[in-house]
């Protein structure tokens, strides 16, 4: 990471939390989804809808973040 500006570092940080949240996040719903159907004594949405929204929101979360890392990157490089 030599010659990184300070701006540029915090961009990689961000880039790298952030997909790891994502990730983790997504994983931990979808665990969450099939344990919701494991137990489930009828199949449907109504068991995992919860689940499958907090992994979409896992997900998105992780990809702003990410792309906001990237623009962090661009911008310290401007300066």
């Amino acid at each position: 990471m030599k010659g990184l500006t300070k701006l540029q570092l915090a961009g990689v940080i961000l880039i790298i939390g952030s997909l790891l949240f994502g990730l983790g996040g997504t994983a931990w719903s979808v665990y969450g989804s099939f344990a919701a159907l494991e137990t489930a004594e009828n199949t449907g949405i109504g068991p995992v809808g919860d689940h499958i929204r907090n992994a979409l929101i896992f997900t998105v979360a992780g990809l702003v973040g990410a792309v906001s890392g990237v623009l962090i990157i661009i911008f310290g490089r401007r300066r």
